[in-house]
């Protein structure tokens, strides 16, 4: 199953908000959730939005 979503969350080392859409495989096993994998669009975003300011992130 593949499963396109948004997100809105809070960085809690910094307090930045982010705002972006994450796709995720879902394998179903015997009508149970076995494994999901995250894909995130822009990852360069994410990683500024967690460091510190000033930082090289």
């Amino acid at each position: 199953m593949v499963v396109r979503t948004h997100v809105r969350a809070r960085a809690r080392a910094t307090g930045r908000e982010l705002d972006f859409p994450i796709l995720q495989t879902i394998t179903v096993e015997e009508g149970r959730i076995a494994e999901v994998h995250p894909f995130y669009w822009d990852t360069a975003a994410i990683a500024r939005a967690c460091a510190p300011a000033g930082s090289a992130a």
